[in-house]
């Protein structure tokens, strides 16, 4: 029985040989001189065949990753159609000395006419404790030791509270009103060729790290006040628009930078003593967080020229059809319903991000990142350890990082549903140095942007500018679908061996169609046939008619 059923599987195997229509099979039906001709020619048509089907399955991961490709648009777009970014000017100085004193003198009368209990014992010790506001910045190096226990805390936060009437203190606008005013840091510049006051160029914000002068700022006010959040309003409406034409160098921007005088900084962190530029889109909140233009740092006496280069980027609408995990960007009212609010940007993703981190881990939000609509509570001097804590988790820095539970490690982790948006304008910089000849004479310079100015106080001029007078443009097209995929596996398993969709119906026919009658067959010649009734036929003709002569 055993060699009639490996006989019908021969014979199955060999008729498939036979009547396939996959190349590669009929020499294994021939005899070969050849000794084990046909055992290379099956491991060659194994490696062929295992070698096919990879490279099939990575097409159907490509795919299922991203079904789009990018098409370049062969036409430039002019440069005038792009806006120019917002560039914030910071000074490695957070807090003024000479702007700490005054607002430390004031808290400190007000100690001494107040039944609270006392906080400082001098005027040198109540400026001394108010830098502990500069914690409040979210710097990721910063050292995580608490100056002043969670008692001397509450007692600053007390007498802040008493000396604002009661009606609760603004760190994000303390902070504001003891940096150094844009007057001071950004003294000279000129614009298309033509001298203005910087004074109505520059609006002094708040951003994670720092407070800044920003040029070019188009985000409204978020302070906690309304009549704060009205004054800024107005003060942005009343900044006059400045449109970039092209790359001639009388349409750049060019600012005189001069930093803080030596007498005038106070001991809060700072890595270097040089100029924070940060390059960032009008509308979004001034902090760095993804983009590629990231900070420029400006040293002392130095000539930073900063091209900018725009490049359009769209979306057809095929691609709405496509999951934005899978496309990996947004339209516009898929960001704004995703945040609940009219912009969305992936900065503004993140930044919404880590305001929720920081309300999971403390209830409240730092003061300066507080950049957004939504209705958050603010953090206060006694939420201040606590948003230490928190920096050290967000930012992913331990000493020892192997010790970290779960909440630690998906910290960095909860912010991968932000996405950058499928229409709009990305930026790419670079930046030119020279260094910046000193003057050593009495009167200052003689000539050009810095005529009359000496350097008494450090000095550094920026100048930025489009690049070039045109962008290039891409588009997102959908030209990739399960019909482009079918053609490409056919081309491939053609190529390869002359395989087709037919060949694996076929294969599927003989394994489950022809051969499940092969094995029923075998089956029913296994089952023992009854023999007790049954007789020779040759043994009911007449024995006469057995020996009668065949008649032709």
């Amino acid at each position: 029985m055993a060699r009639v059923e490996e006989s019908h599987y021969r014979r199955l195997f060999r008729e498939f040989l036979r009547q396939s229509y996959i190349n590669g099979l009929h020499p294994f039906l021939y005899h070969s001189p050849v000794r084990y001709a046909k055992a290379v020619w099956l491991a060659l048509l194994t490696a062929i065949v295992i070698y096919t089907h990879i490279v099939i399955a990575d097409l159907i991961l490509e795919y299922l990753v991203q079904p789009t490709e990018i098409h370049m648009a062969p036409d430039l777009v002019h440069v005038a159609n792009s806006p120019f970014p917002a560039v914030g000017v910071c000074t490695s100085n957070k807090i003024s000395g000479r702007l700490l004193r005054g607002y430390a003198e004031k808290l400190f009368h007000h100690q001494g006419n107040s039944s609270l209990q006392a906080v400082a014992l001098d005027l040198d010790d109540m400026a001394d404790r108010l830098l502990v506001l500069a914690q409040f910045y979210l710097n990721p190096l910063e050292s995580d030791q608490e100056r002043w226990n969670a008692t001397e805390l509450e007692r600053l936060h007390r007498l802040l509270v008493d000396y604002h009437n009661g009606g609760g203190y603004s760190v994000r606008d303390i902070l504001r009103d003891l940096s150094p005013g844009c007057g001071d840091l950004v003294i000279r510049g000129i614009v298309f060729g033509a001298p203005v006051n910087t004074s109505q160029l520059f609006l002094k914000r708040p951003t994670s790290s720092n407070v800044c002068c920003i040029f070019n700022y188009r985000r409204p006010s978020y302070s906690q006040f309304p009549t704060k959040r009205a004054e800024d309003d107005s003060e942005m409406r009343a900044v006059p628009r400045v449109v970039f034409e092209s790359n001639s160098i009388l349409n750049s921007v060019q600012f005189v930078l001069q930093d803080t005088p030596k007498e005038d900084i106070t001991n809060t962190f700072h890595s270097n003593n040089a100029f924070h530029l940060t390059i960032f889109p009008q509308e979004d909140y001034a902090t760095i967080q993804s983009t590629t233009l990231g900070e420029v740092l400006v040293d002392h006496y130095s000539i930073v020229e900063i091209p900018i280069q725009p490049m359009f980027f769209s979306s057809g609408e095929a691609v709405r059809g496509v999951s934005p995990h899978i496309r990996r960007c947004y339209y516009p009212e898929e960001g704004m319903r995703l945040l609940n609010q009219s912009y969305y940007s992936l900065d503004e993703c993140l930044l919404v991000c880590r305001m929720k981190s920081m309300i999971d881990h403390c209830g409240c939000v730092s003061p300066p990142l507080v950049g957004s609509s939504m209705d958050f509570d603010y953090c206060m001097l006694p939420d201040l350890p606590c948003l230490t804590r928190w920096k050290s988790i967000w930012y992913g820095y331990s000493d020892f990082a192997y010790l970290q539970n779960n909440e630690e490690n998906l910290a960095q982790r909860k912010c991968e549903h932000c996405l950058p948006t499928c229409n709009g304008v990305s930026m790419s910089i670079t930046t030119n140095v020279a260094p910046l000849r000193r003057t050593y004479n009495i009167t200052g310079y003689f000539t050009g942007l810095l005529k009359g100015l000496t350097n008494e106080r450090p000095l550094a001029i920026i100048k930025l500018f489009f690049k070039l007078r045109f962008a290039q443009a891409t588009k997102s097209q959908m030209v990739s679908s399960w019909v482009v995929l079918l053609n490409r596996f056919g081309g491939i398993l053609s190529l390869m061996y002359g395989f087709s969709i037919v060949s694996y119906i076929e294969i599927l026919y003989y394994l489950t169609g022809k051969g499940f009658v092969y094995i029923y067959r075998s089956f029913l010649d296994k089952e023992p046939k009854n023999h007790h009734n049954s007789l020779y036929w040759r043994e009911l003709l007449p024995k006469i008619q057995r020996t009668l002569p065949r008649q032709e």
